[in-house]
């Protein structure tokens, strides 16, 4: 609240000032302002570098900026969102519509932040997390891995189904706190430190959710190993109807998979973790075009209109530059995701990676994904994965 408030008087300032062709380069704190509190998230504006949303290590830079008389519009990369306001010298004010979702849109004010980091000592925090521990029919684990730098703290959260991506924020006078904004997911994480343990915390995502969490120094840091978590039913082939950009309906079955080695990746243009993997596949096939590898993404997606769902869907692989074709499988819903392909027993996550050897077996099914922001996790996972196909496609 304190923020909000010195954010609230700076703005209102300097909006009795000349206005500016456009807003003052610097280092902006954006405060969203949701039902359940302010989620903080930086903003860089720079005349060389143009405008770059930051968290932490990652810095997604934002091509589409519209800039008339002291308004700005900005269309989001990757995913159908966007940012719109005014400014009034080193101040910003306005929305961000999450254009993939019925009226949702959250508001915003921003100011330049002045930030210095004078002590440089990094210490490593790994904790083992509990979200929602006092409902046993909704608690679920994860694995906290931060990295204090002064009262600078980063990392990350893996979950059995995917990660919390790039996370930045402060350790001050006991109280921590990180978020993360990249255009879809909007994450704030607080809690009070102890000796070996974190109390109080809360967790916000976007406009609605809130949730508690509490985290420890365990031994038992590890998660259920993700190719054991989703199963494939006896005695059933990989066999599903999809449709293509075009509409048109696309069958598959055992003749598509003879000898060649094949993902189906399920997943929606509005989930970063799926991004993430779709970097990673893109390199994947391209390391392996020409030996029979073969991709096939099924988009689950967000409203009633396929043709805009599959215009989302293929507005992000052209910005991805995929060299290969999507398909429209659904809504996103993980029950709809298995109706479609009802070979699974249930799909825990978006993504979710089905690996078919040449013979037409599936072999493996990956659930959820580890993306760069899980650092040796991503490498480990990666690895893993790169050698298993190049196995598959000398068998």
């Amino acid at each position: 609240m304190r923020y909000l408030i010195l954010l609230i008087a700076t703005f209102l300032l300097a909006s009795c000032s000349r206005k500016d062709s456009s807003p003052a380069s610097g280092y902006y704190t954006l405060l969203f302002s949701t039902e359940n509190g302010n989620i903080p998230a930086r903003l860089q504006i720079n005349d060389t570098s143009g405008w770059n949303i930051v968290n932490s290590e990652e810095s997604i830079r934002l091509d589409s900026v519209v800039l008339r008389g002291d308004s700005f519009f900005v269309k989001l990369p990757l995913f159908d969102s966007s940012l719109k306001g005014t400014w009034r010298n080193d101040s910003i004010f306005g929305e961000w519509t999450d254009h993939s979702r019925k009226q949702y849109s959250i508001p915003f004010v921003g100011a330049i932040a002045n930030y210095s980091e004078r002590d440089k000592t990094i210490q490593d925090l790994n904790y083992e997390v509990i979200f929602s521990p006092d409902d046993t029919t909704e608690s679920s684990r994860g694995i906290a891995i931060f990295q204090q730098k002064g009262n600078t703290l980063t990392g990350t959260i893996l979950t059995e189904t995917g990660d919390y991506r790039y996370l930045q924020g402060e350790i001050s006078n006991g109280t921590l706190w990180l978020s993360a904004f990249d255009g879809t997911h909007l994450f704030y994480l607080k809690g009070m430190m102890k000796e070996d343990s974190i109390i109080d915390g809360v967790f916000l995502s976007g406009k609605h959710w809130k949730e508690n969490w509490v985290a420890s120094k365990s031994q038992n840091n590890t998660l259920r190993n993700p190719y054991s978590i989703a199963s494939v039913k006896v005695n059933t082939n990989p066999e599903f109807d999809v449709l293509n950009s075009s509409g048109e309906l696309i069958h598959f079955d055992s003749a598509n998979w003879k000898n060649r080695v094949t993902i189906i990746q399920i997943m929606g243009s509005w989930c970063p973790n799926c991004t993430d993997e779709s970097r990673f596949l893109k390199e994947l096939y391209e390391n392996h075009k020409g030996t029979g590898i073969q991709i096939i993404p099924i988009a689950f997606e967000r409203g009633e209109d396929i043709g805009v769902a599959c215009k989302r869907v293929q507005s992000q692989f052209e910005q991805l530059n995929m060299p290969y074709p999507f398909y429209y499988g659904g809504k996103a819903s993980k029950e709809e995701a298995q109706k479609k392909l009802n070979f699974l027993t249930e799909v825990h996550s978006f993504p979710t990676s089905i690996f078919i050897d040449k013979s037409g077996v599936i072999r493996r099914v990956y659930t959820g994904y580890y993306g760069p922001g899980t650092y040796e996790e991503f490498e480990k996972h990666s690895a893993e994965i790169k050698n298993f196909v190049a196995g598959l496609l000398t068998d």
